[in-house]
């Protein structure tokens, strides 16, 4: 009979979470398998330092003997099994946790490609093994403790983790540019993290490995946009995010979205929204009123 997912127990070290989304927790000399299915919400490493399982993802199953590696991304649905007195450790990581924590610069395509595919099963020397484990215990204390300044910790451990999944993929062994669809969604990650840095065009595909042109070509092709276009759309989101549910003068949204000044945050949001902030406002407030005025809103 199939063993039934594991429940947190004397043997196991479950972390306390920053997040509802975010575990990680280390596992020792267990008496019994340890057990996970996952529906590919999260993001997931398993990193087995000794003892023996087997990992099922879709319709691929390999059997596992430490020290290995498991990488499961996003998207990717299966379970784990690690059989009694295995010893390792677990991590799952939402996917915007784990874009706050890619490491900028020529690696970010490479690392945002290397971690789009998943990894069954990869052998690990020992010292690669203890250094990752040794990470992951990091965090959980963390994630514990949640003491001041434990989510730039835990950001720091997790480009660790992911530098070293990007090496365990041989980026080496196959130098070749990004796939457009990871062109795409690398740009949507830095448009998410560096929009109120109003960075340019060339700084994006610098940062992505890629050329101006070939990432204005996938973005196109993938949104029917520009790049520029899809900059603009979330700036305009985020401002009218504010406008509608902040109390923040015209000033200080602008400054809060990276603009240098008030009058150039107008003219921007009067171009693209085809009416000023004030006025965005201030017709978003009488639309409020007349449907608080409703009868169907009334007691």
């Amino acid at each position: 009979m199939p063993t039934p997912p594991e429940r947190p127990g004397p043997s196991l070290q479950l972390a306390a979470r920053l997040s509802p989304q975010m575990e990680a927790r280390l596992f020792r000399g267990s008496l019994s398998a340890s057990e996970w299915t996952f529906r590919g919400h999260r993001n997931r490493i398993f990193l087995l330092s000794s003892g023996s399982g087997h990992v099922r993802l879709g319709r691929r199953e390999t059997e596992l003997t430490g020290p290995a590696m498991i990488w499961s991304p996003t998207g990717e649905a299966g379970s784990v099994i690690f059989d009694a007195g295995s010893e390792g450790a677990a991590l799952a990581v939402p996917d915007e946790t784990l874009g706050s924590a890619m490491p900028t610069g020529a690696v970010f395509a490479q690392v945002r490609e290397a971690i789009a595919r998943p990894i069954l099963g990869r052998r690990l020397a020992s010292p690669d093994t203890r250094r990752m484990v040794g990470t992951v215990a990091t965090i959980e204390q963390e994630l514990k403790a949640d003491q001041p300044g434990a989510q730039e910790v835990i950001r720091h451990h997790l480009a660790l983790l992911l530098l070293a999944i990007w090496r365990l993929a041989d980026p080496l062994a196959d130098q070749v540019q990004p796939s457009p669809r990871a062109v795409v969604r690398g740009f949507v990650h830095l448009v998410e993290l560096h929009v109120r840095d109003h960075w340019t065009i060339p700084q994006y595909a610098s940062t992505l490995g890629v050329t101006a042109d070939r990432l204005n070509t996938a973005v196109r092709r993938a949104t029917g946009r520009t790049p520029v276009e899809v900059i603009h759309s979330r700036l305009m989101t985020e401002a009218a995010v504010l406008l509608d549910q902040s109390a923040l003068q015209i000033a200080e949204i602008a400054e809060a979205l990276g603009f240098k000044d008030a009058a150039y945050f107008s003219r921007f949001f009067k171009r693209t929204a085809g009416q000023s902030p004030r006025d965005y406002r201030q017709n978003v407030s009488q639309k409020r009123i007349v449907g608080d005025g409703n009868y169907a809103a009334w007691p």
